[in-house]
């Protein structure tokens, strides 16, 4: 008996052994790279607060074609005339992985860290533009309706932004100041753009959340 316990439990005790070296992995690059990682928040924050006050500075004519937008958006949900969800998946992951793809073309050049800082903060703001204008219009049903139609993926998005540009601020740091030897420059490189790639991995979970999940939530919410 004791030999089958011992199989069955082996690999519960390996896989518990990965996740948690990669845990302490993803640990020690943060509190490595913390002032990025606090820096990046404080855009984020930002880019979120300017969003809303520029929501609630706008004209009588923009509020009533965006409220207008609104509510056939709303009415779409209701009555299920979305698109389907594969289409949701592949719009939301095309227009996020042209971001991250960018946040990546931004670390290679020597001058990006501006741009990628800019990045997200304009992500930043456009959230909170969605979220303040859809608060201000439909009040606190708006607001609810906004934290899960745009919080949830969000979420994911911008854990995965910041990721994707600390690593592209460190790249263009060490490339500015030279110390990348040319010899490894390409191995850098490669490790580099695996880091991106792995990046597309959270691009595809936000993309489904907001695909599959965020319509169900909303109907669940406006009938």
């Amino acid at each position: 008996m004791k030999p089958r316990i011992a199989a069955v439990i082996t690999p519960y005790i390996h896989s518990s052994i990965r996740w948690h070296s990669l845990l302490q992995y993803v640990r020690s690059k943060v509190s490595r790279h913390l002032h990025l990682w606090t820096f990046l928040a404080g855009v984020t924050v930002c880019g979120l607060v300017f969003g809303a006050i520029v929501a609630g500075q706008l004209g009588q004519t923009d509020r009533l074609v965006l409220g207008n937008a609104l509510s056939h958006l709303f009415v779409a949900i209701k009555q299920n005339q979305l698109a389907s969800g594969t289409q949701l998946f592949t719009q939301r992951l095309i227009a996020d992985s042209q971001l991250l793809a960018l946040i990546w073309l931004f670390g290679v050049s020597v001058i990006g860290i501006p741009f990628v800082i800019a990045a997200i903060f304009l992500r930043a703001f456009t959230v909170g533009f969605a979220i303040g204008y859809t608060s201000l219009q439909f009040g606190w049903k708006g607001f609810l309706l906004s934290g899960t139609g745009i919080f949830l993926h969000q979420l994911v998005m911008f854990l995965t932004l910041f990721v994707a540009a600390v690593t592209a601020i460190r790249f263009s740091q060490q490339v500015l100041l030279r110390s990348l030897p040319v010899s490894k420059l390409t191995l850098h490189l490669m490790k580099y753009t695996g880091t991106f790639v792995l990046c597309g991995g959270g691009l595809m979970l936000g993309a489904f959340i907001q695909a599959f999940v965020v319509p169900h939530l909303l109907t669940s919410i406006l009938v």
